[in-house]
């Protein structure tokens, strides 16, 4: 222990200072997280992420250069886009169905 005295970093703490060190590593992880007035880019949603995923695998299917492996793995995404778009879908209920038609 009388080695990691000198070792910059390691320090020994009475609880008083470890309180403070804890308290000041908390405050700098609350500053660091978005306000509610900064708007964070999702992204494309399920829905654009399919419509652009199924134009693509159209267009490599007439590629010569596209190998099955390929397409496959294109298949793969554009098939999980359309999973997380029917679970982001809103489900109607009856009277909205019926009013729709």
């Amino acid at each position: 222990m009388a080695c990691d005295t000198s070792d910059p970093g390691f320090q020994i703490l009475n609880d008083d200072e470890i309180v403070v060190s804890v308290r000041e590593d908390v405050e700098v992880e609350v500053e660091e997280e978005p306000s509610a007035d900064v708007e964070v880019d999702a992204g494309p949603s399920a829905s654009e992420a399919f419509a652009g995923l199924e134009t693509a695998l159209k267009w490599m299917e007439r590629q010569p250069e596209c190998d099955h492996l390929q397409l496959l793995t294109v298949k793969r995404m554009r098939d999980l886009a359309a999973r997380k778009r029917l679970k982001t879908a809103k489900q109607l209920t009856l009277t909205e169905m019926f009013k729709k038609q």
